[in-house]
């Protein structure tokens, strides 16, 4: 565990700390600083105290020391504005994160700030772990999207400043593609299908479908039930939703790609290991979810100009699954003003890019749209940023995801029948959610 603080550097290390993060910056941080933003609701009086934030590795790979320069020298930059503040950041592993700080939340040694994915949001919210922030956000509200901060947000209020969101989208082979004779690249369901028996004769894959039981169903099933136009909670998140027309054909559609060997049969129950499996082997025409750092990768291993990006999938509805995560403040904060201000600089539009660039995320803020405009991959997929559907902001998100998968992985191997699957799903989520 990295402590990261005010006096913990030297203005020599705090210089030499922000060369290492401009280093890692992507070239359009230079441009992005230089434009005008609105102000946001900083706030005018003095503010003194101490702040401990928990956050995770966002830059480098993970690699620690990247991560601990970056937030030097956001640190530095803060402290600039605000001097009696004395921030220490500690760098926390991705592993067992919400665990380790409902924990520590529950012992009274938590942070005062706290990186939070959407699907906590709702958990610590609920709990009441968290301050509510509508009055701090102020004006600044109409410089976020609608959706970041609807992720950040339980039973109308506002728990967490947006710090970032993800695209998942469509990625063509083209060169598999052009060898099928396939000149219009399939953007929904009916196009998929009709163009996948032609792509599986020719040795190839249509697409690949992530059905193991350590996959998200965030990143395969959900994404197919939210483009039939369903949900997986009701309105009011106390029953599931799934078991009805749109959750059939999302299920249906799914056992179809594998029961047509439209995808790799054995990497649907099984996850390919890092870096390999026949996505990366330019065997598979088109991923139907690609995030930005997947296409990365898939544009190093297929070549030079072989992968295109497209928009999400379409059937009634186009989205696709886009995550999202903000800075909380915990009630419990020593200095709670000192916790807000380092908040909402640090998701402010000057600290933002420096935090989200490096790592490809994308931005929440209107005024940033068009921040990765330099890069060929990136700017494709922030061009769907508003398209995109977040998780279950339930509590219990990940239980339910646990719950449901087993049956759905039953249905599309044939081993239970679709409308068995969901209703027995449906019965077994809805005593889960009863059980609180």
């Amino acid at each position: 565990m990295t402590v990261l603080s005010r006096k913990s550097f030297s203005r020599r290390r705090f210089a030499a700390a922000g060369a290492g993060v401009a280093a890692l910056s992507i070239p359009t941080l230079a441009g992005a600083r230089s434009r005008r933003y609105p102000l946001f609701n900083l706030q005018t009086e003095p503010v003194s105290g101490k702040v401990t934030m928990w956050v995770y590795p966002l830059v480098g790979g993970g690699d620690q020391a990247a991560n601990e320069d970056l937030w030097a020298s956001i640190v530095s930059s803060f402290n600039a504005q605000y001097p009696d503040v004395e921030v220490n950041v500690q760098v926390e592993p991705w592993a067992q994160r919400n665990e380790k700080l409902t924990t520590a939340l529950a012992a009274g040694a938590g942070p005062d700030v706290g990186y939070l994915n959407d699907d906590f949001v709702p958990q610590h919210g609920g709990d009441g772990n968290l301050l509510a922030l509508d009055e701090a956000i102020g004006d600044d509200r109409e410089d976020f999207t609608d959706n970041a901060l609807a992720s950040m947000t339980v039973d109308g209020t506002l728990y967490a400043f947006p710090i970032l969101g993800s695209v998942t989208t469509m990625v063509y082979n083209t060169k598999i593609l052009d060898e099928v004779g396939i000149s219009d690249y399939p953007t929904t369901w009916e196009g998929l299908l009709e163009a996948a028996p032609a792509i599986r004769d020719a040795g190839y894959f249509a697409t690949s479908y992530a059905g193991s039981l350590e996959s998200s169903l965030n990143h395969s099933y959900f994404p197919h039930l939210w483009q039939a136009g369903g949900e997986v909670l009701n309105e009011d998140m106390t029953a599931a939703a799934f078991n009805d027309e749109a959750g059939l054909e999302a299920l249906e559609f799914v056992k179809t790609l594998y029961q047509e060997e439209f995808v790799d049969q054995g990497e649907a129950v099984t996850p390919p290991p890092p870096g390999g499996g026949v996505m990366m082997e330019g065997r598979v025409a088109i991923n139907m979810y690609a995030d930005n750092n997947g296409a990365r990768q898939f544009d190093e291993a297929w070549g030079e100009g072989v992968l295109q990006v497209g928009p999400p999938l379409e059937h009634k509805v186009q989205t696709s699954y886009g995550t999202s995560a903000g800075f909380g403040v915990f009630k419990d904060a020593q200095d709670p003003e000192a916790a807000i201000a380092w908040a909402q600089y640090i998701t402010g539009p000057e600290a933002m890019p420096e935090i989200i660039g490096p790592g490809g995320y994308m931005p929440p803020r209107k005024s940033l749209v068009g921040l990765h405009g330099d890069d060929p991959l990136l700017s494709e997929f922030e061009k769907y940023v508003e398209l995109m559907h977040g998780g279950v902001r339930h509590r219990l998100a990940r239980q339910i995801i646990s719950t449901m998968a087993p049956y759905l992985q039953a249905a599309f191997l044939d081993e239970m029948s679709v409308e068995e699957a969901l209703a027995t799903s449906e019965e077994d989520v809805n005593r889960l959610l009863e059980r609180g």
